[in-house]
């Protein structure tokens, strides 16, 4: 385990990548994250020709994982997926631990090279859905 250079206070940019596996489905897309101050502006695409899902929170504000679904995938799946702390939702891919005792039987996995200091890959899991985030870049 390794702890990032990159503070949850600082000011940063990170697009990557994320897939969300799901007992009868999958989704796929990529997002953007800027943090200014403790706001939080996330955009979300599944792909680059459909529109981007625009999300502004502030670090205390709760992220449903349901907003990485497709409204049509969205019609047809009863999941009620997990609720994470935007704050903590950082923490997970900037690579810190966190306090897992609030997310049911949330498990997670990270993966690092060895000259990154951000994981390259973070799996949340549980017996719902897996969710990987893939981190691809950062600016600082």
């Amino acid at each position: 385990y390794q702890k990032s250079d990159i503070e949850i206070t600082d000011n940063f940019s990170l697009e990557g990548k994320f897939k969300l596996s799901m007992p009868d489905s999958k989704e796929t897309g990529y997002f953007f994250l800027k943090k200014t101050g403790s706001l939080i502006q996330m955009s979300i695409g599944k792909n680059y020709l459909l529109p981007e899902e625009e999300l502004l929170l502030d670090i205390k504000d709760d992220l449903n994982v349901n907003k990485l679904i497709s409204k049509k995938n969205q019609n047809k799946t009863d999941l009620q997926l997990d609720i994470l702390n935007t704050g903590d939702l950082i923490k997970l891919i900037l690579g810190y631990e966190i306090d897992l005792s609030s997310y049911n039987n949330l498990e997670v996995f990270r993966e690092f090279n060895e000259d990154q200091v951000l994981p390259t890959r973070v799996k949340l899991k549980n017996s719902e859905y897996e969710l990987i985030i893939l981190n691809k870049k950062i600016y600082e």
